[in-house]
């Protein structure tokens, strides 16, 4: 059974066809749909209808729609509820959606399949992802630490940290996340870690800036980074390839088994 199967998903906003095949495929997992506007949610409907996932219309936000997005990720609910934003396809809207609370965004040009994939990365168990999306662009190998393989991890969505978290610790891997990129490289330095993860849309700072900080700094510019973001265009890859990361993952296309493994090799 597809562990999207039961799952309560409230669409908010205009519907575009987008929205509506992407509704036909996920009632096709067995999800079940729900609908409102921004100005209609509370916390009382969000846990009336047992809703695990919020899907919002953002591509024409208005005052109400992004007081909403603010307001969901502080409210205080029974679990944690990811929010998935559809938005334009430019870096500020992208970086917009993030920065008031959204877990992942989604793109008008973007495919149904891509989106159940990410939809997926949360519902199933941690390692049900579709496919490895591994990208090896570079051959840097870290210098291990006595106390194990430390991770240091840039990362702002509260669920994947979670996963990321759980995987690291059954691997012993010990660990540091921090959710943006203000102090990220200061306080690489002090967890003087054996391999980076690095998201790029984050708030503050982008990735490819702190790719470059850590790059430029003497403690840190011999240590493996690893890009792991949504991003996943040729121009991307080859800024990451000529900024140094030794490798670029596609968040909904790797298997968190082989993140692992991909870390250990570069600790070999």
């Amino acid at each position: 059974m597809s562990g999207l199967s039961n799952k309560n998903v409230l669409v908010i906003g205009d519907e575009n066809s987008l929205i509506q095949n992407l509704e036909l495929e996920l009632e096709r997992h067995g999800m079940k749909i729900h609908t409102s506007t921004c100005d209609s949610v509370t916390k009382e409907l969000l846990d009336e209808k047992h809703i695990d996932l919020v899907l919002l219309n953002h591509l024409h936000e208005g005052a109400t729609c992004v007081d909403l997005l603010k307001n969901l990720n502080g409210t205080q609910l029974s679990k944690i509820l990811p929010i998935f934003a559809l938005v334009n396809d430019a870096e500020d809207k992208i970086q917009e959606a993030l920065t008031l609370g959204a877990a992942d965004y989604i793109i008008p040009s973007e495919s149904v399949q891509s989106i159940v994939q990410k939809i997926r990365v949360i519902f199933d168990d941690a390692d049900a992802f579709a496919g490895s999306s591994d990208i090896d662009i570079s051959h840097e190998t870290a210098e291990l630490s006595k106390t194990g393989i430390k991770v240091f991890v840039v990362e702002d969505d509260p669920l994947l940290r979670n996963l990321l978290s759980i995987r690291f610790e059954k691997s012993s891997f010990p660990h540091q996340i921090d959710v943006n990129g203000e102090t990220a490289v200061t306080d690489m330095i002090a967890f003087k870690p054996d391999v980076i993860l690095l998201d790029l849309m984050l708030p503050g700072k982008d990735g490819f800036e702190i790719l470059r900080e850590v790059k430029a700094a003497p403690e840190l510019e011999g240590i493996p980074v690893l890009i792991f973001s949504n991003r996943d265009s040729q121009e991307d890859r080859a800024k990451a390839k000529d900024l140094g990361a030794a490798g670029f993952h596609v968040k909904a296309m790797t298997d968190l088994a082989e993140l692992v493994e991909k870390i250990e090799t570069l600790t070999k």
